[in-house]
């Protein structure tokens, strides 16, 4: 007799079995002073009971995630209930015996949640004239199956904590097996009309009260805590601020009115720096030097005048030596001492009336001054520079090395620079230059680099002024400063403090003694007035307290980013 494709008892068997409730294991704590581990748990299907058949499951823990369980039921009377066995005009069979291991995987922890798992199924089962509902395995309706079934099942549900030690628990799933079982009729003892052998698949429903032997701790919320615990980022490095080191600056002497006015103009230099005149001097390249200018052969001196290579305009000139001599003599605090007068003359002519003329340019612009100025004789320096030999070398040696140009070649410029250079006397210089390549190079020379020549020379204003004994207290206050005595060098500056230059340095000394807010406090009054000195200070104290405050942020963020890497990798040994 062909097998029937659905076997009833085993399918009611099979959903019993599956639906039986299970043990699972709690987490293993973190910490153990606040998590411990679970422990077994007991449990019971009520679907199963409500169709008469007592049943049993326990489980233990492996992990924080799996538990390992076994669930078993026994229904040895033919009825629903145990008294209605004898009723015999009742045909109808329901007894078995199941047993189902089962391995449980939580996806949060065990007994918490979500859970899905795998199982085993055993049962010897004697079914018979029971109807389905939907119309469903008709065979057992007619008939009665005893015989045995094996098989495999995947299932899912979620678990509802009642309290300390109760659970609640739903679960629903599919198996799939192979039977192997008598067909009979309905009737108790009846003859075997059939063999049933097969592959069936099975559902599985269950709702299981469940438990636990350890009681659930009071502090089971820090475990929640620990299982949400990511993976922590480690902060980006900061390096440690290196150490401010705040030096002051040295305060420079006041010169006066002149030394106010000399980084503006460079003409004017203290006395100490007083250069006497030497012809090997090349006066135009020295810095800050102020020429004017006079017509060829003359010594009138002229704010304008015109000649074949344009106009020369000496009026700004004479303007700035004038208004920069006024502003000094006007000064109580410095004073000209010396007005450095250099004239020259071109290489034209005879030496003796050039230098006769370069003296009388000189003289020229000194006596410009004093028609205006009261400047005494002494204060007056006059040179007679005569022929400008030295200043002419140059200009040509510069022009050889850019190349040539104003018409001459290099080879035209080497011929005269062999002449400068040679040891003929001057007068006899000036003839062999006039007379190279047909007097073409000199024709050349002459409205050109002979023309820049025929001037009163270099002019250089020297000042001398009044002790600046302010700025030598100061400075002497620093040197104590930068010798390591703090204390010393506080209190020279202390009684010097109507003096505002002695700011900066004050507040280093109060750095160094740790009154960090007062230095500070002195930088910023500083820096309102306007001393840019003491506002760099200012700000470079600032950017060290912003890197200390960033590394202490990062020092704390390290602890904290220690502190939950420790507590990941404790989970993740938990796992």
């Amino acid at each position: 007799m062909n097998g029937c494709k659905h076997i009833w008892g085993t399918v009611v068997l099979a959903v019993l079995s599956l639906g039986t409730a299970q043990v699972g294991c709690a987490a293993t704590a973190a910490k153990s002073d606040s998590l411990r581990h679970s422990g077994p748990s007991v449990r019971t299907n009520l679907v199963w009971l409500a169709a008469g058949e007592p049943n049993l499951g326990v489980e233990f823990p492996l992990s924080r995630r799996l538990t390992l369980g076994a669930n078993a039921g026994l229904k040895p009377w033919p009825r629903f209930l145990p008294w209605d066995m004898e009723m015999v005009e009742n045909t109808r069979h329901w007894r078995n015996f199941a047993i189902v291991p089962e391995l449980r995987f939580w996806p949060d922890r065990a007994y918490q949640g979500w859970f899905a798992g795998i199982d085993l199924i055993y049962t010897h089962f004697n079914v018979g004239n029971v109807q389905f509902p939907f119309g469903l395995y008709p065979l057992v309706k007619d008939h009665r199956l005893q015989g045995d079934f094996y098989g495999a099942g995947l299932f899912a549900g979620y678990s509802w904590r009642l309290g300390d030690h109760w659970r609640l628990e739903a679960e629903a799933g599919l198996g799939a097996g192979y039977a192997n079982a008598g067909v009979y009729h309905c009737d108790h003892c009846s003859d075997q009309v059939d063999v049933h052998q097969g592959v069936s698949l099975v559902p599985k429903l269950g709702l299981n009260i469940a438990y636990d032997f350890k009681r659930r701790e009071k502090r089971q919320e820090i475990v929640e805590i620990i299982q949400a615990i990511e993976k922590p980022v480690p902060p980006v490095v900061v390096e440690p601020p290196q150490e401010l080191v705040l030096a002051p600056g040295i305060v420079p002497d006041y010169m006066g009115r002149a030394g106010e006015l000399a980084p503006h103009h460079p003409v004017l230099r203290p006395t100490s720096q007083y250069q006497p005149y030497t012809p090997d001097r090349i006066l135009r390249k020295e810095e800050g030097a102020l020429y004017v200018f006079f017509e060829q052969g003359k010594s009138v001196l002229k704010r304008t005048f015109t000649e074949e290579g344009g106009t020369r305009d000496n009026g700004p000139v004479l303007d700035e030596i004038m208004d920069l001599t006024t502003q000094i003599l006007a000064d109580t605090t410095s004073r000209v001492s010396c007005i450095q007068i250099i004239g020259l003359a071109s290489i034209e002519g005879p030496v003796e009336g050039n230098n006769r003329l370069s003296g009388a340019r000189a003289l020229a612009l000194q006596q410009y001054i004093q028609d205006r100025l009261p400047v005494a004789d002494g204060l007056f320096e006059l040179i007679p520079g005569g022929e400008a030999w030295t200043e002419l070398r140059d200009l040509i040696q510069d022009l050889y090395l850019a190349g040539g140009g104003d018409g001459l070649s290099t080879d035209d410029l080497s011929k005269v620079l062999e002449i400068i250079d040679s040891d003929a006397d001057v007068n006899r210089k000036e003839q062999l230059i006039r007379n190279l390549d047909g007097g073409r190079i000199y024709q050349i020379l002459l409205p050109t680099i002979l023309n820049d020549l025929r001037n009163s020379g270099y002019v250089r204003i020297y000042f001398d002024y009044v002790p600046d004994e302010g700025a030598r207290a100061i400075n002497d206050a620093i040197a104590a400063l930068e010798a390591g005595d703090t204390d010393s060098g506080l209190r020279q500056l202390e009684a010097l403090r109507d003096d505002p230059r002695s700011d900066q340095a004050y507040a280093v000394a109060l750095f160094r003694q740790g009154r960090a807010e007062e230095a500070a406090e002195v930088l910023k009054q500083a820096a309102d007035r306007g001393d840019d000195a003491c506002a760099a200070l200012l700000r470079d104290y600032r950017e060290h307290l912003a890197r200390e405050a960033a590394y202490r942020r990062y020092l704390e963020e390290r602890d904290e980013y220690l502190r939950q890497e420790a507590a990941w990798k404790q989970q993740e040994l938990m796992k």
